[in-house]
C-alpha cells in the first residue's frame, strides 16, 4: 500500500514540474528578446505567455506517459534523467509541429523552442533534485518510511535485509520472523499493534501456500503492502508489479487497480457526481421522506450497519422500505433476524437464509415495492458517499449476517480492499436473479479489474435497469 507522502509527492510534482517548464520558455523569449538580432517575427510576450500556458499541460501529459509520475517506493535515483529527456523532446517536437502548421506563427523567433528544450530539460531536473531533497528530508522524521516485517531465513533473506539497510532512507526492517511457519495471524497482529506494520516482505523457499494465503488476507484486511522473492508466484490472483531492491527482483501483488492516482480520481469522480445528484434530487427526497413518516410509524432513514473499507463498521443509509414490525435495531424494538424470520413463512425464511433476500418479500411495504422497483431507496446513501464511507460503484456493502454468504473472512478481506458502493457489477448484470456466489465473484472481479470507465458502465446500466426493467437495486 502506499503511503500518502508519497502521493502528496506525487502530486506536488505536477505544479513543479508546470513552473519549471513555464519558466523555461519565459527564459527563452527573454534571452531571444535580448540579443542584437530583431524578432522574424513581430509576436508580443503577452500572447506567446498565453499560448504556453495553455499548452504547457499537454507537455506535463508526455510526462505522466513516459512514467514520470509514477510512485515507486524502490526509485534510489532523484531525477530519472532519461525520462524526462525523451518527455522534453517530445514536447519540443510537438512545439515545433504545431508552429509549423499553425497558419500565424506561435514564436516570434525559430531558436526560442531549442532555447525552451535545454531550460526545460535542466530546470525540471532541478525541480526533482528539490523534491527529492524534501522527500528525503522528510524520511529523516520516519515520514514516508516504509515499516517491514520481514519473513524467511537463508541466502534470499539475508541479501534483501543487506539492501533495505542500504536504503534506510525508505525501508526500516522493525520485525523479522524465521520462516511462513512463525507468521501466524496472531503473531502478525501482535507485530502490528506494536510496530504498526507498512509492508510484509517474504523471502522463504518453503512451499507453505496456506500459511502465504493467511499472510496476505491479513495484509489485505489491514491495508498492509504485500512483497516476496519470486519463489511462490502465482500463488494468488492478483495484479503483479516487479520491482527491484537492491539486485534481488521483488513482485508486489496487487490485489486492486485502485492505489494511488486511481483512488485519487475515484474519490473526486464520486464526490462530484454525487454532489450534482444530491441537489438534483433534494425535493425528491424530502417528498419521499415525509410520505414514509405519514404512512408507517417509526423513522423514516434505516441504518444497516456494515463491512466498509479496511472491515471498519459503517451505517448506511437507506429509505425504510419494510413495515416497522419487520424492521431491525434499537429503535424498531431490538429484534434480530432470527426472531423476524421466525414470523415469516418457512419457504420464505429458509430463502433469506439461502440467498440474503426474498422474492416478493412480506415484509415490504406497497410504497417500499416502489422505491425498491425504481432504486429510489438508495437515495439517502449519496450521503454516505459524500462522508466517504461508500463509493458510487463498488462491491455491496456486506452485512455481518452475510459474512459465511460471501465466503468466509478470506473472502471479506478481499471484498473491503476497496470502498463498497451504492451499486456494482452484480447490481447491473441480473441484479436480483443472481445466485449469491455470482454475487461475491462479480464483486471481486470488479476489485481486481477496476477503470474509471468501468465505472461510467456500471452507472449508466444501473439506471437503465432502475428505469425500464425496474429490477431495483
Amino acid at each position: 500500500m502506499r503511503k500518502r507522502s508519497e502521493l502528496f509527492i506525487t502530486a506536488l510534482q505536477i505544479p513543479v514540474d508546470y513552473l519549471m517548464l513555464v519558466i523555461s520558455f519565459v527564459l527563452a523569449y527573454l534571452i531571444r528578446e535580448g540579443s542584437s538580432k530583431p524578432f522574424s517575427v513581430t509576436i508580443s510576450g503577452h500572447s506567446y505567455l498565453n499560448f504556453m500556458l495553455v499548452f504547457l499541460p499537454i507537455w506535463l501529459l508526455i510526462f505522466a506517459s513516459v512514467g514520470l509520475y509514477k510512485m515507486r517506493s524502490d526509485r534510489r535515483n532523484l531525477i530519472d534523467f532519461g525520462n524526462i529527456l525523451a518527455a522534453c523532446a517530445s514536447g519540443v517536437m510537438v512545439l515545433i509541429v504545431i508552429d509549423f502548421m499553425s497558419p500565424s506563427p506561435i514564436f516570434p523567433a525559430k531558436i526560442i523552442p531549442v532555447y525552451g528544450f535545454m531550460f526545460a530539460l535542466v530546470l525540471v531536473s532541478l525541480g526533482r533534485i528539490l523534491m527529492g531533497i524534501l522527500q528525503h528530508t522528510l524520511s529523516i522524521f520516519g515520514i514516508g518510511v516504509y515499516r517491514v516485517l520481514l519473513i524467511g531465513e537463508g541466502s534470499a533473506a539475508d541479501e534483501l535485509l543487506v539492501a533495505l539497510k542500504t536504503l534506510k532512507k525508505r525501508y526500516r526492517v522493525v520485525a523479522t520472523l524465521a520462516s511462513l511457519a512463525d507468521a501466524t495471524t496472531t503473531q502478525l497482529a501482535q507485530l502490528h499493534k506494536l510496530h504498526q506494520i507498512d509492508m510484509v516482505m517474504v523471502a522463504d523457499n518453503t512451499n507453505n501456500e496456506e500459511r502465504a494465503v493467511d499472510i496476505l488476507s491479513f495484509c489485505q484486511t489491514n491495508h498492509i503492502g504485500y512483497q516476496f522473492v519470486p519463489t511462490i508466484a502465482g500463488l494468488y490472483t492478483s495484479r503483479i508489479a516487479t520491482i527491484q531492491i537492491g539486485e534481488i527482483p521483488i513482485l508486489e501483488l496487487k490485489p486492486t487497480p485502485l492505489e494511488g492516482w486511481s483512488r485519487v480520481i475515484k474519490r473526486l469522480f464520486d464526490v462530484i457526481v454525487t454532489t450534482i445528484i444530491v441537489i438534483v434530487t433534494f425535493p425528491l427526497q424530502l417528498l419521499i421522506y415525509a410520505i414514509i413518516r405519514l404512512k408507517d410509524p417509526g423513522p423514516a432513514i434505516y441504518k444497516h450497519e456494515c463491512y466498509g473499507r479496511g472491515g471498519t463498521r459503517i451505517n448506511v443509509y437507506k429509505f425504510r422500505t419494510m413495515q416497522a414490525k419487520y424492521c431491525l435495531g434499537a429503535k424498531f424494538g431490538g429484534r434480530t433476524i432470527e426472531e423476524v424470520l421466525k414470523g415469516l413463512p418457512k419457504d420464505k425464511a429458509d430463502e433469506f437464509r439461502l440467498t440474503a433476500k426474498i422474492k416478493h418479500d412480506p415484509r415490504v411495504s406497497r410504497l417500499g415495492q416502489f422505491l425498491r422497483r425504481t432504486s429510489l431507496d438508495e437515495l439517502p446513501q449519496l450521503y454516505n458517499v459524500l462522508r466517504g464511507d461508500l463509493s458510487l460503484v463498488g462491491p455491496r456493502p456486506l452485512p455481518k449476517s452475510e459474512l459465511s454468504l460471501a465466503g468466509g473472512v478470506a473472502s471479506l478481506a478481499k471484498i473491503v480492499t476497496i470502498r463498497p458502493g451504492i451499486t456494482g457489477m452484480w447490481q447491473s448484470s441480473g441484479r436480483n436473479d443472481l445466485e449469491y456466489s455470482d454475487r461475491v465473484r462479480l464483486n471481486l472481479f470488479y476489485i481486481e479489474n477496476w477503470s474509471l470507465w468501468l465505472d461510467i458502465k456500471i452507472i449508466i446500466k444501473t439506471i437503465w435497469q432502475a428505469i425500464f426493467r425496474h429490477n431495483g437495486i
